[in-house]
């Protein structure tokens, strides 16, 4: 089912360039999933000025585009101060919610990392992993009861901007 529904969202992709002001129906209907023969019903749609995209079935929806509108962190977690939000995606379904939040900030990768590891550490998740590569660090942590809730964040040093992106999921 995977395969089809990221061959839909490609082909959507490429409907989406199209920049639509206002909500849209591209594309709607049934698709069979060859392995297993399971039907699902979806619905893609774009629209605002920023090109955002969204595909629904009866198991989830998925929004994703440019802009702050589409840059959702999970809850429990806010923007390192002074950053812009510059896109992602969000993805809910019934075992959760998911998705990516990307950013730009004039400072220090490692101020930006430390902003991130505060909130997960409030948020009850545990750090897990921290690389340090070149100009870009990268902090992970879960739950401790649940290995699949957790976030990722990167953070890359470009001069005296920090290009970066949260990366989460959070069970149901």
């Amino acid at each position: 089912m995977m395969r089809i529904a990221m061959a839909v969202m490609a082909a959507s992709l490429v409907l989406a360039g199209c920049g639509s002001k206002s909500d849209t129906e591209l594309a709607s209907g049934t698709i069979t999933d060859p392995d297993t023969g399971e039907k699902t019903d979806y619905s893609v749609t774009t629209g605002g000025d920023e090109g955002n995209l969204s595909i629904k079935t009866e198991d989830g929806e998925m929004q994703f585009g440019s802009g702050a509108a589409n840059a959702k962190l999970p809850d429990g977690f806010a923007p390192y101060p002074g950053s812009k939000m510059t896109g992602g995606f969000t993805a809910t379904g019934k075992d959760g919610q998911g998705g990516m939040a990307s950013f730009e900030a004039p400072g220090k990768a490692e101020d930006v990392i430390a902003h991130f590891r505060r909130q997960a550490e409030a948020a009850g998740l545990k750090v897990n992993a921290e690389v340090s590569s070149g100009n870009t660090l990268l902090l992970g942590a879960e739950r401790p009861d649940d290995s699949k809730s957790g976030v990722q964040v990167t953070a890359t040093q470009q001069g005296n901007m920090v290009k970066g992106s949260v990366t989460y999921g959070m069970g149901g």
